[in-house]
């Protein structure tokens, strides 16, 4: 006969009585105080090891740590809790600086931690908290597979989770991609121009072979939330451009990989097909004029360590990952030029580093191969290209913003933008809104309550073509640095306000006024003097216009200045002089 309480509980009587057994010899495990004593001397010696190391080798890390105020300077506090909330942010800011360059520079992190890294990715196929490592010589970067494999990321819980995920020195971001998207739709729209959104799906969506999933039911992974973002998208009047749809067809015509092994990034045929298949989908959007053609392919030999493998800070002995060889396609004119953006097209692509890759020489994949070189090569026609590594959600908008601000009749030629962006942005970008509507658009009134656009430049003085100035001044913001190794790229550009100008050599009427100086903050992943600038410091710089080294560097990684009021002004190039502080 069946015990009663069996029959209450639903388990059977031996296994309540496993489990009991299990509770009761957990509740009686005893650590003694010798055991006690010595774990927690071996953590205490844990923590203290990289410091002991670090003065034993270079005290002078720590006297530089000590130098500088905190980095939250700025507007006075204007009463007393505004003081105390400004104190606050500037000991967590100088905390998490403090830890940020131990981490990073002090003898452990250059040099002990690569050498633990490589054992742990040999013996034991250990990744880092920023790459997964898969089999077969495969590498994954984390936010992708988190985007591949999260929830969606327009359902109420994510969405409500990351708006209340900012702290005290980093805001809450936006998270919602529906509002940013659809209001840049409006705002082309206004000029007479279609927008075409084009999400591009993240490697472990395509190549999941290396993570162990060689049987999947469908060639291309997506969010569960994408196919609502494509139907409510186009119910709000914006196109979207089907790449798994591409990515899917090459699968079963039993293409190899479509993606690098140890990057980010898909493979240069993989971006011909693309951008073969998004030509045909942009001449069924818009009526474009006769094609012009003039492009011609060369095939070269390209050989790079890709960014995840450098990201998985295994130190330059490392020899199980590494450089891939790849044969891209060079578009170049029928002169044999290299292919350039146009400053009038029909067609404008705003991108992120799935644009840049093959196109832009600080990826390390050669020149003049990109998504946007390929485009205008099946178009066969002249295409604008404004694109930046990182921020997909908000760099190319800002970009798009900031050409407008300068020159209302930037988009007066152009019938069709198309928007890429990597798609884990929708599950961890910052969908920043752009107001639209302070910016001109030429034949059309301005709103009733819109703000009037702001003066090319204003009190700010603006790059002017063929000047160069070296000057002295004041630095009175600076837009945020990336730690190296926590992006997968490895230069980075900052932007940087100065104010109080003193011309040492050029026009004088620059004297007393402010200036938007770009200036390289980090170099293959090592940080320069002016990422640890800050509002208060006293730089001389050689100055000379953005435009003369954008070719280069347009699409390096920068961190922004969150000013609305600078949008117009055109910026400088710096570099750093002797006297002054970087």
């Amino acid at each position: 006969m069946n015990d009663p309480s069996e029959r209450r509980s639903g388990m059977p009587r031996a296994e309540r009585e496993r489990i009991a057994r299990a509770r009761a010899e957990v509740g009686r495990t005893a650590v003694t105080p010798r055991v006690a004593r010595v774990l927690v001397g071996v953590f205490a010696l844990a923590l203290a090891l990289p410091h002991a190391v670090q003065l034993g080798l270079d005290a002078r890390f720590y006297r530089e740590l000590g130098r500088g105020a905190a980095a939250a300077r700025g507007a006075a506090p204007t009463s007393a809790m505004e003081r105390v909330l400004a104190v606050n942010r500037g000991l967590l800011a100088r905390a998490r600086e403090l830890e940020d360059r131990l981490a990073d520079e002090s003898v452990v992190g250059r040099y002990v931690r690569p050498v633990v890294q490589r054992a742990m990715t040999a013996w034991l196929g250990a990744g880092t908290a920023q790459v997964e490592v898969g089999t077969g010589g495969w590498l994954y970067y984390r936010p992708d597979l988190d985007h591949v494999t999260g929830r969606g990321f327009l359902s109420p819980r994510h969405l409500a989770r990351r708006a209340s995920a900012g702290d005290t020195l980093t805001p809450a971001v936006h998270a919602d991609p529906r509002p940013a998207l659809l209001a840049l739709g409006e705002a082309l729209r206004r000029r007479g121009v279609r927008l075409v959104v084009m999400p591009t799906p993240v490697k472990p969506s395509v190549e999941a072979g290396g993570l162990g999933a060689s049987r999947l039911r469908v060639p291309v992974v997506t969010n569960p939330s994408y196919p609502r973002l494509v139907a409510e998208l186009e119910a709000g009047g914006v196109a979207v451009f089907d790449v798994a749809g591409t990515l899917a067809a090459l699968r079963r015509e039993g293409e190899g990989p479509l993606y690098l092994a140890t990057d980010t990034h898909w493979r240069p045929e993989t971006v011909r097909r693309v951008a073969a298949d998004l030509a045909a989908f942009v001449e069924g959007e818009a009526a474009l004029s006769e094609p012009t053609g003039g492009y011609r392919i060369r095939a070269v030999e390209v050989t790079n360590r890709g960014d995840t493998a450098r990201l998985l800070g295994l130190g330059a002995g490392a020899r199980r990952f590494r450089a891939e060889t790849v044969r891209a396609e060079r578009v170049e004119t029928d002169e044999g030029q290299a292919w350039t953006p146009a400053r009038r097209a029909e067609v404008v692509l705003l991108g992120d580093s799935f644009t840049n890759v093959y196109s832009l020489a600080a990826l390390g994949w050669g020149t003049s191969a990109g998504l946007a070189e390929h485009l205008s090569h099946a178009l066969g026609r002249p295409v604008g290209r404004l694109s930046q590594n990182d921020d997909g959600a908000f760099a190319p908008r800002r970009l798009l913003a900031a050409e407008l601000a300068r020159d209302p009749d930037w988009l007066a030629a152009t019938r069709v933008v198309v928007y890429q962006f990597a798609s884990r942005e929708l599950s961890q970008g910052d969908w920043r809104p752009i107001d639209w509507d302070a910016l001109d658009v030429p034949g059309v009134p301005d709103a009733p309550d819109a703000p009037a656009a702001p003066a090319a430049g204003g009190a700010v003085w603006s790059a002017e073509e063929g000047v160069r100035a070296t000057v002295e001044a004041t630095v009175r913001a600076v837009g945020p640095v990336p730690r190296p190794g926590s992006v997968p790229y490895r230069d980075h550009i900052v932007a940087v306000l100065v104010g109080g100008v003193e011309v040492l050599d050029g026009p004088p009427a620059a004297r007393g006024r402010e200036a938007v100086v770009y200036l390289r903050s980090m170099a293959d992943n090592e940080l320069t003097a002016a990422a640890g600038l800050g509002p208060g410091d006293r730089v001389r710089l050689a100055l000379e216009p953005w435009s003369n080294v954008a070719g280069e560097l347009d699409g390096i990684s920068r961190g922004e200045l969150d000013d609305p009021r600078l949008l117009a002004a055109l910026p400088w190039w710096g570099t750093p002089t002797a006297g002054g502080s970087p």
